[in-house]
């Protein structure tokens, strides 16, 4: 028997491989970002414009407020002026009520003064005149010392309100006495007080004889008195601080100013 061989490898043409072949793959982008993008740049410049607007508008609006609130402030302003104007006249009366009610307050009613004078006489001491006088203030200040080292003289307080007593005494005993009595009176300055004059005279009281005693002659000698003279300066205490002295004197019109001062303010208790 015959046997058929064929080879087919003889036969066979070279080919290329696949492997060594290249596949180039077309791939078709998608237009959504593309989209996005022409979105955002047509969406970015709206939203600023749009911010832009809407600030433009507050601004107006703030303006508009600030103009308001100017006009507001200017007439408060003026309203202020006045207002600062009425309490300076408020200010000025309430000064010159208080310089008038200090200048009341310094006042001593003399019908007071005399009151209280003829309670404190002794039963021994006449008073035959009293009147008002102003003494001359001693400086309490002492003397100072300029800048090229000499002395200058401290100015001399205005002169003191003050009494003068002229009466007859028995005794000069009863007259020292009356002395210390004015030294005790709240109208009175205790330390200017003083006896500054005092002699003996003969006493000035008429004596007069009643019935017919023409055809005899009748001498009276009196005793002797003591003719003084007693000086001094009214209280530097306001009358606001005299009002129980004032009322005990019988002065229940002034105290009651002096009251209804201090009740509304003007005078400080």
């Amino acid at each position: 028997m015959y046997s058929l061989d064929v080879n087919f490898l003889n036969d066979r043409q070279d080919r290329p491989t696949e492997a060594g072949l290249s596949r180039v793959r077309t791939v078709r982008s998608s237009p959504l970002p593309l989209y996005l993008g022409l979105a955002t740049m047509i969406a970015l410049p709206a939203l600023v414009g749009g911010f832009w607007l809407f600030l433009q508008n507050q601004n107006q609006q703030l303006a508009q407020e600030q103009a308001e609130l100017d006009n507001q402030l200017t007439a408060l302003n003026a309203q202020l002026s006045v207002i600062n104007d009425i309490n300076t006249q408020i200010s000025q009366i309430d000064q010159e009520n208080r310089a008038l009610a200090t200048v009341f307050d310094r006042i001593k009613p003399w019908s007071a003064v005399l009151q209280d004078v003829r309670g404190r006489v002794p039963s021994n001491v006449q008073i035959r005149q009293i009147e008002q006088v102003e003494t001359e203030a001693q400086p309490t200040a002492a003397p100072a010392t300029a800048d090229d080292g000499t002395a200058t003289t401290p100015e001399a307080p205005p002169p003191q309100s003050g009494v003068r007593i002229i009466g007859y005494a028995q005794s000069f005993n009863d007259v020292n006495d009356f002395v210390l009595t004015l030294q005790r009176s709240p109208f009175l300055n205790a330390g200017t007080v003083r006896m500054v004059g005092s002699r003996l005279v003969n006493n000035p009281t008429e004596v007069e004889i009643s019935g017919d005693q023409t055809d005899r002659e009748i001498e009276v000698e009196l005793p002797r008195v003591v003719e003084y003279t007693i000086e001094g300066d009214l209280t530097n205490l306001p009358a606001s601080a005299l009002l129980q002295d004032l009322e005990r004197t019988l002065s229940v019109g002034f105290a009651t100013r002096i009251q209804a001062l201090r009740d509304r303010g003007v005078i400080q208790p």
